[in-house]
């Protein structure tokens, strides 16, 4: 059965060669030094730092989800507002561990 998650974003695309898998929903974290420029500059090795602590904490909170790094500028998929919610409340604590 899919999960509610996955059935609300809209993806119910299914898996080459395997019957009846679904494929997890998908949230985009974006590398882009900009996207995190909130108190100055950011370089490219610190995006991507602060982009995998991001998908790796709210990986923890939602593991029905896929979470993918890249530089593309994503809109969030419907059904993903509780999990864009829970990280921009938390990323700047979650990134307090990195040395920027």
């Amino acid at each position: 059965m899919m999960n509610k998650s996955a059935r609300t974003a809209g993806i119910e695309a299914h898996r080459p060669g395997v019957a009846g898998a679904v494929a997890r929903p998908v949230y985009f974290v974006s590398n882009r030094p900009e996207a995190y420029e909130v108190a100055g500059e950011v370089g490219h090795d610190d995006a991507e730092a602060i982009a995998r602590a991001i998908a790796d904490h709210a990986g923890r909170r939602f593991p029905g989800v896929e979470f993918r790094i890249d530089g593309e500028w994503h809109s969030h998929q419907p059904g993903m507002e509780k999990v864009a919610a829970y990280i921009e409340e938390h990323w700047e604590q979650w990134i307090g561990h990195i040395p920027l």
